[in-house]
């Protein structure tokens, strides 16, 4: 930006900060961080005074910080909240081999940056912390904050490739350490795992692939999980969750779904309820493909609108993320809708992946706030007590702990609990109806 007028300030003859302003923009370079303000964007000082005075009226609402006890709603008069849960954090080979020695999805949490004015990155954990998964007691933890909010139970992400497992550790000492006392189901994550993080088909590092043997050693490998009696069920049938299913045929898929239930059977399991998500929009009857119902997983099918005066305030210059607006999705409600088919609701708390994939497409759901998910979560309660019976009346969330796609109910160091004071809230007030 050129023939404008340039104020430097300097140390030691080394320029720490500089200030420059056209007739279009002011700009300010602090090192190598630059801002940029356009001039006449309309009312933009009122923009920054209220991005100023949400910071700091965040931080000095102290409640926010304080694991407080919430009245509990009557149990079984509203849906049971399902929190899907990544079970990453942990040290193994192939994360090592892929991503350097001692990585977890903490380190990708860590180096987070902002992109933009107002931009809440990096989003830190307190409470529980940046914890191990190889370690129950943490989950002990995560347990206590779960049932103290409000939480039914959680889904684990289950990683299983034709036999290969991976990040499978803390699900199995779960498994086993029956004084864990909190219901789970699994969601097979069956999707290619890319070094973009994005299950798609570029940098893969390991293919996700059904082979004609696998259903057999899939159904052996998991039918232990659906005969422990924390596991969830739904019109008393273990719940299971593919994730995508359109990554194989449909007649493939159908098969996988008999020879699993099958085994099951053969196991002394009677039956399972199984569930597809709307991965990449998914939208076809999950009768089709050998399912019970179809379940949301947002940001999947979210018809949200970009925000294109963010584009304005970025830092990062070669920054490759979208912004989208979550406040006017919310308040369209555009999440609300009839289906021809059984349809359980999804939310998330938040959305903003960019710690994953800065400079790779990342995507940002901007204005989110615990107010704003509440009533989300309340409209999606609603919905599922009107269109479905008692036994199927299920909501999920989005994510317990996915830290590095800013999807956490679990607290961090800018809202505190604030989230899952929200989910309280929600459900009180549901059931208060």
């Amino acid at each position: 930006m050129g023939g404008g007028k340039v104020k430097r300030y300097k140390f030691c003859g080394i320029t720490i900060f500089e200030k420059e302003r056209t007739t279009l923009q002011k700009s300010w370079r602090f090192f190598n961080i630059r801002i940029v303000k356009d001039i006449n964007t309309v009312n933009s000082h009122l923009n920054y005074k209220k991005y100023i005075q949400t910071l700091f009226s965040t931080y000095l609402d102290k409640t926010c910080f304080e694991p407080k006890t919430i009245s509990q709603p009557p149990r079984g008069t509203f849906p049971k909240l399902i929190a899907f849960y990544l079970p990453q954090y942990h040290l193994f080979p192939e994360n090592e081999k892929w991503h350097g020695l001692g990585f977890t999805d903490w380190s990708n949490v860590a180096k987070a940056l902002p992109h933009f004015i107002g931009h809440r990155q990096p989003q830190l954990p307190i409470d529980v912390g940046f914890y191990d998964l190889a370690h129950t007691d943490v989950m002990k933890r995560q347990v206590e904050l779960a049932k103290l909010y409000g939480i039914y139970g959680f889904c684990f992400h289950y990683y299983w490739f034709s036999g290969k497992r991976l990040m499978e550790k803390p699900i199995f000492n779960w498994l086993h350490d029956k004084s864990i006392d909190f219901p789970f189901c699994l969601c097979w994550a069956n999707e290619n795992w890319s070094k973009l993080w994005d299950g798609g088909n570029q940098e893969i590092l390991i293919k996700q692939e059904l082979h004609e043997n696998d259903d057999v050693k899939f159904a052996k490998d998991i039918i232990p999980f659906f005969k422990d009696k924390r596991y969830i069920k739904m019109n008393n049938k273990p719940l299971f969750i593919v994730y995508h299913p359109a990554l194989f045929k449909q007649k493939r898929f159908c098969k996988f779904v008999d020879i699993l239930k099958k085994e099951c059977q053969n196991a002394g399991v009677e039956d399972l309820f199984i569930l597809i998500t709307n991965r990449m929009g998914f939208q076809d009857d999950p009768c089709q493909w050998n399912a019970d119902g179809l379940v949301e997983f947002p940001p999947h099918g979210i018809d949200g609108d970009e925000v294109s005066r963010i584009k304005k305030k970025f830092i990062l210059n070669n920054s490759r993320i979208t912004v989208y607006d979550f406040a006017k999705y919310i308040q369209e409600k555009k999440y609300l809708f009839e289906t021809p088919y059984n349809l359980f609701k999804g939310v998330f708390p938040s959305w903003d992946n960019t710690a994953r994939k800065a400079f790779t497409r990342g995507i940002c759901f901007y204005g989110e706030t615990p107010k704003l998910y509440q009533q989300w979560l309340t409209d999606c309660l609603k919905w599922t007590q009107k269109h479905h019976p008692t036994e199927e009346q299920f909501v999920f969330i989005n994510a317990w702990n996915e830290w590095a796609e800013g999807a956490h109910l679990e607290p961090d160091t800018y809202y505190g609990y604030a989230y899952l004071q929200a989910t309280k809230k929600a459900l009180n007030d549901v059931s208060r109806r």
